[in-house]
């Protein structure tokens, strides 16, 4: 090939990469964090500060400082800071977020430059002992991130720079993918290949924000494709770099195991077409001849992918195979067992989940373009004996299966075999290449491929920042997929209080109280709250009524059947709302009468008409029909307890009864914002 010509096709099939990194890094601050996040950074900053000074805690970096008032002459170290308490001098205060303050006031103070997840609670130790679940190299890679382009450089804010690696890791796997598909189809299906999986909406999205998925893509796609050219062209380097990849895929997610059968079934076909192509016992022994040092350097491969895997990963240094069996554990604990609300998508026992799914969240271009691309390989591998086709359908087909198979789990979508997004993006390419030089009117054929991608990049910034809660046509979008009820409809995995956090920024009044109904605090980073914002899921209120702001997330999710949640969502209305498709994915509320929906102004008191005592049970009689919000019981302190597992249910016309989801021997809420205590049960509605 004319060396212009191959740099300027280099330069063509660079173009959606670079742009896919260009566009991803700038739109960093528009998302959240996964809600998995917070522990895999304070993981990985534990892990990435022993392994650069030898130190297992942080007493050896300045102080964090301190971002709540309530912090001041505390005893305890439950302050939002990670040091805990710290003297009045620290405190930098004001309406800004963290970041804003350091980049204003301590421009060139690098010393103050600590993460937020430099925490001194979870340092080494507390990390090593709580060790049993994924593996923790990618968690230690994007510390580095941090370590760089934060601590060091600059450049990022503090969760950005976590994001970066998750951002750079997908964008290597889109350039991967382009010189993948241009080595065998050329520039244009090489094009749209890269094209399909930068735009693929659950890759592109949490490609900013999921420390785990992403990353285990990325370096699984690296792995396949610099094992197969190092392989068919005989490159030992590549190989080489293949086992690097391997180690830090298996280092991310034990998903890369599967990259066994995928490499050694690959291998065994390619090896036994190429001997069989080859006619005569001296030739075919020539051949095997030159495949010697592919074959040293296959034997070596595993000792260099588990060295690095070993050395990366300080949790395994002491007792390497017996702490391994701890997280061989947990995958086969959340690998086993289909969750109850996926039973309406088995067939024989086989779950057809993920493949609905992927159907109905593929873009209908791409999931056309691939699904020709599929068949095409599909013919390929059986009248061609094409090993590379071979190579992408087992690629594609083997994530997929591993959760279709009986009593096999999956939940939330596809998020966790996210590693065959781009196989599929490389059978768009092959679909590309089918449609448009095997049939008649190639370029208009073309014309019509370009435009639908268009069409798809429009879908994508229409809904940025929500693309990982997309649903194409067939479903409706994502409005047709709550009608339908589709399993896990809406589910943002914590992107989308960003958007409220953005919101109540800009918004909320003066030292504002704020608080999550459901959720966990490590779900907004407090860093991105403005200092004055009093953030504390103490401030639940309820029918109290003290103007704190709450903030959840709304999609198909048990907890909104829970009281803590149900109160504001139904009694109040929203003062914010992050819509896709005319769906609330999030909702944040102002507890006040301003926002109160008419008729729930104020409570009235009932008394009880009868009472009747049975064996473990209390029947409580209203004597007639009301809308009933909370019950309240005045009992002796010496033998009234609630029985554990008790239930409550409510009743019309005492022959129908609906059971409430909450346990009675747990409170619903915080106790003191209802009056429940040792002699007050109370119950609500």
């Amino acid at each position: 090939m004319d060396i212009r010509k191959k740099i300027k096709d280099y330069l063509l099939i660079s173009a959606v990469p670079l742009l896919f990194l260009v566009i991803g890094t700038v739109t960093l601050k528009d998302y959240g964090i996964n809600w998995d996040e917070p522990f895999h950074f304070m993981r990985g900053q534990a892990y990435l500060h022993f392994l650069l000074t030898g130190e297992k805690d942080y007493s050896s970096l300045p102080p964090y400082p301190m971002i709540s008032r309530d912090c001041f002459d505390s005893s305890e170290p439950k302050c939002d800071s990670p040091g805990g308490p710290v003297d009045k001098e620290n405190y930098w205060g004001g309406n800004l977020t963290y970041e804003s303050v350091i980049k204003s006031l301590y421009p060139k103070n690098s010393r103050l430059w600590r993460s937020y997840y430099q925490h001194d609670t979870y340092t080494f130790d507390e990390i090593v002992k709580s060790e049993n679940g994924h593996p923790a190299i990618g968690d230690i890679t994007a510390a580095f991130f941090n370590f760089i382009f934060y601590q060091k450089l600059h450049l990022l804010g503090d969760i950005e720079s976590y994001h970066f690696f998750e951002v750079v890791a997908s964008f290597l796997i889109v350039l991967g993918v382009a010189f993948f598909v241009y080595h065998h189809f050329g520039v244009f299906a090489s094009m749209v290949a890269s094209f399909a999986l930068s735009s693929y909406p659950l890759f592109f999205s949490e490609s900013h924000l999921n420390i785990k998925d992403p990353p285990e893509a990325a370096f699984y796609g690296l792995t396949i494709i610099t094992f197969y050219f190092g392989v068919v062209k005989r490159k030992w380097k590549l190989i080489v770099l293949s086992a690097v990849f391997f180690a830090f895929a298996m280092g991310t997610k034990f998903n890369a195991l599967f990259l066994i059968p995928t490499l050694g079934l690959w291998l065994f076909v390619y090896l036994l077409l190429n001997f069989l192509r080859r006619k005569g016992k001296k030739v075919r022994i020539n051949y095997f001849k030159k495949l010697i040092p592919i074959g040293i350097l296959l034997l070596i491969y595993p000792f260099v992918a588990a060295g690095i895997f070993y050395f990366l990963w300080p949790y395994l240094w002491p007792k390497p195979l017996e702490n391994l069996m701890v997280i061989a554990d947990f995958y086969r604990q959340i690998g086993i067992g289909t969750p109850p609300e996926l039973g309406r998508y088995l067939i024989n026992g086989w779950n057809t989940y993920p493949t609905v799914w992927i159907a109905l969240t593929t873009p209908i271009p791409i999931l056309f373009l691939a699904l020709v691309g599929s068949v095409w390989s599909f013919f390929q591998v059986l009248f061609k004996k094409a090993h590379f086709h071979f190579l992408i359908l087992i690629w594609f087909l083997l994530p997929i299966l591993r959760v279709s198979l009986p009593n096999s789990s999956i939940y939330g979508g596809v998020r966790q075999i996210m590693e065959f997004v781009p196989a599929l993006a490389i059978l768009s390419g092959v679909g590309a290449y089918v449609l448009t030089k095997r049939l008649r009117y190639g370029k208009i054929v073309t014309l019509l491929i370009v435009v639908s991608l268009l069409f798809v990049f429009y879908e994508m910034v229409k809904i940025h920042p929500n693309q990982n809660v997309y649903f194409n046509q067939l479903t409706g979008g994502l409005a047709g997929a709550r009608a339908k009820g589709i399993s896990y409809w809406g589910n943002s995995y914590g992107n989308a209080y960003q958007q409220g956090i953005d919101w109540l920024n800009k918004n909320a009044q003066a030292n504002a109280k704020l608080g999550l109904p459901i959720s966990t605090m490590g779900n907004i980073p407090r860093i991105k709250l403005r200092s004055d914002i009093d953030f504390s899921n103490s401030h639940w209120s309820g029918p109290a009524k003290l103007g704190e702001y709450e903030i959840e997330l709304d999609f198909d999710w048990a907890p909104t059947a829970w009281y803590s949640f149900a109160y504001y969502d139904i009694y109040l209305n929203p003062v914010y709302e992050a819509k896709v498709d005319g769906v609330p994915l999030l909702k944040v509320w102002k507890n006040d009468l301003a926002y109160t929906k008419p008729g729930f102004e104020k409570e009235k008191s009932y008394p009880i008409s009868k009472t009747k005592k049975e064996a473990g049970a209390v029947s409580l009689d209203m004597g007639k029909s009301i809308f009933l919000t909370r019950v309240t019981i005045n009992h002796s302190t010496d033998t009234c307890t609630p029985h554990k597992g008790g239930y409550i249910a409510i009743s019309e016309d005492g022959d129908f009864w609906i059971r409430e989801p909450e346990p009675i021997d747990y409170p619903q809420v915080p106790p003191s914002a209802v009056g429940w205590d040792e002699d007050t049960f109370v119950f609500l509605f």
